[in-house]
């Protein structure tokens, strides 16, 4: 019986490495690519760890550099964070599966894809 309990919790403490990704799964450089009704938007996405943050920028093909705020991993497999460009906070979420990132990016009232490939 103390065997079989062993080998359960050896099994379960296993199972749950495994699970999820984990913020060195997403600190990096990450080229992204959204869809929108005027055409397709690129650039990268940099997201590291500061003072026990998560934090990064968007900085976009045409120049622009914008920070991120509330920058999260949620549900073991979700990045979320937020992006105010100045007249609008966007809300990016996907989900993580190695190097490549799904998701959508809007507000209340529009969403739009997004993807996003990591490159560093």
């Amino acid at each position: 019986m103390k065997k079989l309990l062993f080998v359960l919790f050896v099994l379960g403490i296993s199972l749950q490495s495994f699970a999820g990704i984990k913020e060195k799964d997403v600190i990096g450089t990450w080229k992204y690519k959204v869809e929108t009704d005027e055409g397709t938007l690129t650039g990268k996405l940099t997201i590291e760890k500061k003072e026990g943050k998560l934090v990064g920028e968007v900085n976009t093909d045409d120049g622009e550099v914008i920070a991120m705020s509330n920058v999260q991993l949620k549900d073991n497999d979700i990045l979320y964070f937020e992006v105010d460009t100045g007249y609008e906070r966007l809300i990016v979420s996907g989900t993580v599966k190695g190097k490549t990132f799904e998701g959508t990016v809007g507000n209340d009232q529009t969403s739009m894809p997004i993807t996003a490939e990591k490159v560093e």
